[in-house]
């Protein structure tokens, strides 16, 4: 075989594999969504192909962001579970059975709400301590000495916790600037009339923004 001949062969699998890269990112370019905000701003096809870019860009940096704060917010889960478990396990067993009771209604009440018009609590309050949650509604009293001992299982979790809570507040900053600073660069493909549509569309908006796949 020549060297020209050789040459040319051993370039085919590497033409073969560019095609299929470029393939693929067509196929990702083509499953990515133009955000709610600009669909009436009937962009031209370079500008959807620039913004799916921009898009594609940003969001699998906040995929990944996105998996830190979900394994962080379920540890801190986990860990809520136990303290309360921890606080049960000084409870008598008819206290434990109320308080099972209840929990049972508050973790089926979304399944219970489907199919009617009922609202679930809009409360934005700040989340009551470990004693607060196992009484709430169960229609038990703690004695001095039940509470006390609670209130020392608390301490005990609360280092870990706090932490806990601010490795989620600080992924959750990073999840709003990334999503703030793609945005910025989406207005950069638009024309002035379409950035000022844009904006007064935004000041006039009270609803949630439509849900996509990345934010699942």
């Amino acid at each position: 075989m020549s060297s020209q001949a050789f040459a040319e062969d051993k370039a085919k699998p590497e033409r073969k594999q560019d095609t299929e890269v470029k393939t693929a990112h067509a196929e990702n370019a083509a499953e990515t969504a133009i955000p709610e905000c600009m669909e009436k701003l009937k962009l031209s096809e370079e500008q959807q192909t620039k913004a799916k870019e921009i898009i594609g860009s940003y969001d699998q940096k906040l995929d990944a962001v996105w998996k830190q704060f979900s394994v962080k917010y379920m540890a801190t889960i986990r860990t809520e579970c136990l303290l309360l478990a921890a606080v049960e396990d000084g409870l008598t067993e008819t206290q434990r059975t109320a308080v099972h009771a209840q929990r049972r209604r508050v973790a089926h009440a979304e399944k219970a709400l489907e199919g009617t018009n009922a609202k679930t609590n809009q409360s934005t309050e700040k989340p009551a301590d470990a004693v607060e949650q196992v009484v709430e509604g169960a229609g038990i009293t703690l004695t001095p000495e039940q509470e006390t001992a609670a209130e020392k299982i608390q301490q005990n979790y609360a280092s870990h916790l706090r932490s806990l809570n601010r490795d989620i507040e600080g992924l959750h900053n990073r999840l709003v600037s990334l999503e703030a600073d793609k945005l910025v660069e989406l207005e950069k493909v638009l024309t002035k009339a379409q950035l000022t549509q844009l904006r007064d569309g935004r000041q006039m908006t009270t609803g949630a923004p439509k849900v996509t796949a990345i934010d699942k």
